[in-house]
């Protein structure tokens, strides 16, 4: 995975916790676990890009224009990186946690027809 499709899919991953307005322990174990997996290359901290992420899905969260261009934009950078399946693999762990809510069903369907129609 290249840098540009790993920071795309921590942005999605912190977008697709908002969700369902709530933050599991299951859901916060599978995503350390996520996080950890898909791995770290920049010379820049890693927290540094999970603070902009979180900043960058508070500003898009709850505008549905905002929010479409925001996965879209991601999607696209995943798309390019030939990262789709690893990226879809580890939201639906991360969502299915807990359980999968319908609107969180719908997020990965949009992902799902973006990388794969």
């Amino acid at each position: 995975m290249n840098q540009s499709s790993r920071v795309a899919l921590i942005e999605l991953l912190f977008l697709a916790l908002y969700l369902d307005n709530h933050l599991s322990l299951a859901e916060d174990e599978v995503l350390s676990a996520a996080l950890d997996a898909i791995g770290w290359e920049s010379g820049k901290a890693r927290e540094i890009c999970f603070l902009t992420a979180f900043a960058k899905v508070r500003e898009t969260h709850g505008d549905v224009g905002k929010t479409e261009d925001f996965l879209n934009h991601r999607a696209a950078m995943i798309a390019e990186g030939r990262d789709e399946a690893m990226a879809l693999t580890w939201l639906t762990r991360v969502l299915g946690a807990d359980g999968i809510s319908p609107g969180e069903a719908r997020f990965l369907k949009k992902l799902e027809e973006r990388w794969f129609a």
